[in-house]
């Protein structure tokens, strides 16, 4: 495990098969060295010609988030791959996850709202985890709500500021973060 090279080619392999699948979700673990840990998470989802695509990509992202209209960002966020239907409105200060940008799928006629977050990939106690997130047409994503990868958005949700969605929610669902709304 951790930095042997034949283990790290067998991720890579793996990872690429669930980019080309389809799939919702998938996840690896590594046990490399702190010194190497980052180096071997990049080997596996950025290799070759991937590595300078993805900074390409975040500085687009980076870009897009700062732009405040709707109409000027969509299309950036449509160079870097996330698929985005007619009418979508996303705010200010919103944040889609560079990394795997064509991972997210947007209907026709969603709202983002201001600061929110859509993560594609996340890393912790030594897994790699990386999910799709569809997000359904005429859904609403409320202002600094965080959407984990692996995530489908029916149709027509409605989803309350400042929520974590960590699983499904149908359509027609709503999500409110009660905590907040106390």
């Amino acid at each position: 495990m951790g930095s042997d090279r034949h283990y790290i080619a067998e991720l890579r392999r793996e990872f690429a098969r669930f980019l080309e699948s389809g799939g919702k979700v998938h996840t690896f673990r590594l046990a490399s060295a702190p010194g190497t840990l980052i180096r071997d998470i990049y080997s596996v989802i950025f290799p070759g010609i991937r590595f300078p695509l993805f900074y390409a990509r975040f500085t687009i992202a980076r870009m897009a988030e700062r732009i405040d209209l709707s109409v000027l960002k969509v299309p950036l966020y449509r160079l870097i791959g996330v698929r985005i239907g007619r009418g979508v409105f996303i705010a200010a200060d919103v944040i889609i996850d560079p990394h795997f940008p064509e991972l997210i799928e947007i209907g026709d006629y969603a709202i983002i709202g201001w600061g929110a977050k859509l993560f594609t990939h996340e890393w912790f106690d030594n897994t790699y985890r990386a999910g799709r997130i569809t997000i359904g047409p005429g859904a609403m994503i409320g202002a600094y709500t965080v959407v984990r990868g692996g995530v489908d958005v029916g149709a027509g949700a409605k989803i309350g500021a400042m929520s974590i969605v960590h699983k499904d929610v149908p359509a027609g669902g709503k999500v409110i973060n009660r905590s907040v709304l106390q």
